[in-house]
């Protein structure tokens, strides 16, 4: 069965790619160019009970304090609370997409602060915090935060690594 080839994206300047051109992509931000302090562009999104659903729906986890509201309030909770993996994914998510697709994700450290509920809206925000030049390539240390209003979520000591040019 012949399927339609998978479309690709490349950059302005870059020819169109033919049956004979090799595409390769690089990374959206040069490792070199950054220093400690850079800022990470920042995010936010309201959640909403069907985010909730969703998420668990794909990650199998369907404990109801995730999406039953009156069992959330029988717990004494103010509504349906986010699942804390929900940060772990949004911290790598815009990590990832900030640094493009020749980086990858090597490691998290994640520190769950405090709860949000369905309703909330979070806001991620962040910067660099180291830049090394390793012999296998580079390395950038991100320091990132998600906060609902003022209140300090979770926060992420985030490594990303750049293969060598």
């Amino acid at each position: 069965m012949n399927h339609p080839p998978i479309p690709m994206t490349t950059t302005p300047a870059s020819p169109a790619p033919s049956s004979a051109t090799r595409v390769v992509l690089r990374p959206t931000v040069d490792p070199a160019a950054l220093s400690p302090g850079t800022p990470l562009p920042g995010w936010e999104h309201r959640f909403t009970e069907v985010d909730l659903v969703a998420y668990g729906a794909a990650t199998w986890d369907w404990h109801r304090v995730h999406y039953d509201l009156a069992y959330a309030k029988s717990r004494k909770l103010p509504g349906v609370l986010i699942d804390g993996q929900v940060y772990g994914a949004i911290f790598a998510k815009l990590a990832t997409r900030w640094a493009g697709p020749g980086a990858f994700l090597s490691g998290m450290g994640l520190k769950m602060r405090s709860m949000a509920f369905a309703g909330d809206t979070l806001r991620a925000e962040g910067e660099v915090r180291s830049v090394e030049s390793l012999a296998s390539g580079d390395q950038v240390q991100l320091s990132q935060r998600l906060l609902c209003g003022d209140r300090l979520i979770a926060e992420a000591l985030t490594t990303l690594r750049f293969a060598k040019r």
